[in-house]
């Protein structure tokens, strides 16, 4: 998975510490990602810190081949921010896993499919 960084209004200290505990983070995207190629993910984190709030927000954006994953998060502190965008891409990306499983049950086949209706009649005589 390849993933690029966008930081607007953070000094460099902040940038250095960011990349670290987002590679941590990272791992267990990675790991629920598995089934895609590697070179199928992208993932682009972008930073902002807001002076007047003191205040920062993470956005993370998953590119997948067949769908885009948004999660966007704010807090005053760094860690926090980058947890909570970390936690609800992770709760997106199950929820795509789970419909791409559910689309491939063939259930459309096997509904179109008419089966033979046996019907039974008694006769009373």
């Amino acid at each position: 998975m390849e993933v690029t960084f966008f930081h607007k209004n953070l000094t460099k200290s902040d940038e250095a510490i960011l990349v670290e505990y987002v590679g941590q983070k990272t791992e267990a995207i990675a790991k629920i990602l598995t089934k895609f190629a590697p070179d199928a993910k992208l993932l682009r984190i972008t930073t902002q810190k807001f002076e007047k709030h003191d205040a920062y927000q993470v956005e993370f954006c998953l590119s997948l081949p067949n769908k885009s994953i948004v999660a966007k998060e704010a807090s005053h502190q760094l860690y926090r921010a980058v947890d909570l965008s970390k936690d609800r891409l992770v709760t997106q990306i199950k929820k795509h896993m789970a419909q791409l499983r559910k689309s491939r049950s063939h259930q459309s086949i096997r509904d179109n499919h008419e089966v033979p209706k046996l019907e039974l009649s008694m006769d009373i005589g």
